[in-house]
């Protein structure tokens, strides 16, 4: 894995932490979506199926639907979002196991201080954690 930066929209990331915020008290879950020249260009919310404080599975059907339209409009997976209602904005024992993407990034917030969410990026490879600077354009 190799260091790098990320550049994300204000408006991208406060779309991930407003929804975060409306499935709290469990964690959130979404996709966002992008291309190798533009990056990150849109996040999809979806439904966290397991309704849980400390896990998250992105519903099937939510699923589907977004990688759908990635595919349509000709986008590709560029990251995977989620929340830690209580815990630090980085990835659990769980996270890692079901880390299926390594190309994509991870990005996480955490509410442990609800009006300060802390929100940071990752590259998950192998079970292999490397944090990626995250820059708010």
């Amino acid at each position: 894995m190799e260091n790098s930066k990320i550049r994300i929209t204000k408006d991208l990331k406060e779309q991930m932490l407003q929804h975060a915020r409306e499935e709290l008290p469990y964690e959130a879950c979404g996709v966002i979506s992008g291309d190798s020249d533009k990056g990150p260009v849109y996040f999809y919310p979806a439904r966290n199926e397991l309704k849980s404080s400390t896990r998250y599975h992105i519903d099937p059907y939510d699923l589907y639907r977004i990688i759908m339209d990635i595919e349509e409009k000709g986008h590709e997976i560029w990251g995977i979002f989620h929340s830690h209602p209580a815990s630090p904005a980085y990835p659990s024992g769980t996270d890692l196991e079901q880390s299926y993407y390594p190309d994509a990034y991870y990005l996480i917030a955490s509410f442990t201080d609800a009006k300060k969410p802390v929100l940071r990026a990752f590259r998950i490879v192998d079970k292999q954690v490397e944090e990626v600077e995250l820059l708010i354009a």
